[in-house]
């Protein structure tokens, strides 16, 4: 996700991707810039716009958009999320809270980028103690944009004060019910709390004459909450958010998923709902994003999954672009690694795998699995997982037939693993370790569900 504020930014360094001539400019300018702390992340981007133009195998870019999970656990329970099948699988997981320390070992690729996200899943950013620290250091050392998702029901005093002062750029809070009694039902959590945590916010944001950070809400539509959907629209208006997300309900293993919630039940429904939506949203001067209403085109029954039905004309530029972790369950101080969310690569244990130089970053951006993504990802070639990625009917399945979603998915991340080791050769890193499937597979949560006593 971006802010509107990021949508012109990433546009103009599209028309740089777009355009051959264009990108050798920014390349040859790239590399006349000098690498000052406050200026790496712009000669970054511009060194990244001629390897998305080029694509090579091996770049000579950092990423320019990083993911980090300042934690792997949260205050909520949200019915919507899998937080349900992690507290399953793994009820005494460790809290990875990574520390300035741990930010200090990821320097060579977070001093060079522009964009940097620290994000939850189905945990909770803001329960890191460190997170003020590494904001602070961050952005005084080479101001990246930082952005953070949150439940903001841990929004302290101090961390407002910290996200204001230090020039935080944007917070994206979950927000998808807005009645004290709905908020209860389906995040689990107190949205009056919420509410005057945002207050406060932005009443530091005027006593210090700011507009950072920015705060849009992330609504996910579907049946439950539908009834919210003016009660939200009211709260942003009265909260002053900048907009509201409205997306669409994406399923899982979760506790809606056998209550048939999403609108791919009932497309003419959720389209009526939406066309409220936004009808409302122009009445009373809330912003939406996107700007059009996103409308369901299929009805579940219409879905039958063939892997050949993909989209073969549509680019992704994720590996030369993006660098994301995610939280391991099973091991503390531990992340997955890859460029989306469809497969994780790595395992790295960020304590004893170094990559606070460029040299040792590069072993891991390089990595001749990374090569065979970069080699395979567009084209009527893609690898197995690019392929499902792109497939029609992919977020549709995962919304109603979860155990097909998640057989695909797992069969999908095995084959690539495989092609890959039947083409690569590569060394052993200390501290990084490549994968071979799905870290979570569907069968350890089915596994477990049967065990449980009936």
């Amino acid at each position: 996700m971006s802010s509107p504020q990021r949508e012109g930014k990433r546009s103009v360094f599209a028309k740089l991707c777009e355009n051959s001539s264009l990108a050798s400019v920014a390349y040859v300018l790239g590399r006349m810039v000098p690498p000052s702390n406050r200026l790496r992340k712009y000669k970054n981007v511009l060194l990244a716009a001629y390897s998305t133009n080029r694509r090579p195998r091996v770049v000579k870019n950092n990423p320019i958009i990083i993911r980090i999970p300042p934690a792997s656990v949260c205050n909520y329970k949200c019915l919507f999320c899998e937080i349900h099948k992690d507290d399953l699988l793994f009820p005494d997981r460790p809290a990875n809270l990574i520390t300035l320390e741990d930010i200090k070992n990821y320097e060579s690729f977070l001093s060079t980028a522009y964009n940097l996200w620290f994000y939850g899943g189905s945990a909770e950013p803001l329960m890191n103690p460190h997170l003020g620290d590494i904001v602070k250091y961050l952005k005084l050392k080479y101001g990246p944009r930082i952005s953070v998702n949150t439940n903001a029901a841990p929004l302290t005093r101090r961390l407002s004060d910290i996200m204001v002062d230090f020039g935080l750029d944007y917070l994206l809070v979950s927000y998808h019910a807005a009645t004290k009694e709905g908020y209860k039902y389906l995040m689990t959590g107190d949205v009056e709390r919420v509410d005057r945590n945002l207050e406060y916010l932005n009443r530091r944001k005027a006593r210090r004459g700011k507009q950072k950070p920015i705060v849009d809400l992330n609504f996910a539509l579907q049946k439950i909450n539908a009834a919210e959907s003016k009660a939200i629209l009211n709260k942003a208006r009265e909260l002053k958010i900048h907009a509201v997300h409205v997306y669409k309900y994406y399923g899982g293993r979760n506790k809606l998923q056998d209550l048939e919630v999403s609108f791919d039940y009932d497309a003419k429904a959720g389209n009526r709902v939406l066309d409220e939506l936004y009808a409302y949203a122009r009445e009373n001067g809330v912003r939406l994003h996107p700007k059009k209403p996103d409308y369901w085109s299929k009805q579940a029954a219409e879905v039958a999954w063939d892997p050949e039905n993909y989209d073969h004309n549509r680019k992704c530029l994720l590996p030369w672009t993006r660098l994301q972790f995610d939280p391991v369950l099973d091991e503390e101080n531990a992340h997955y690694v890859s460029v989306c969310n469809r497969i994780n690569l790595f395992k790295i244990r960020y304590r004893k795998c170094v990559l606070a130089s460029q040299e040792h970053f590069d072993k891991l951006w390089n990595h001749p699995v990374l090569q065979y993504l970069r080699a395979t990802v567009n084209g009527a070639g893609a690898n197995p997982v690019c392929r499902y990625c792109k497939n029609y009917d992919r977020p549709i399945l995962r919304n109603v037939d979860a155990d097909r979603y998640a057989e695909v998915r797992d069969q999908a991340v095995i084959e690539f693993f495989d092609e890959f080791r039947k083409q690569y050769r590569y060394d052993e890193i200390t501290g990084l370790e490549v994968l071979k499937e799905n870290p979570y597979p569907d069968k350890f949560f089915l596994d477990r569900m049967n065990a449980l006593p009936r």
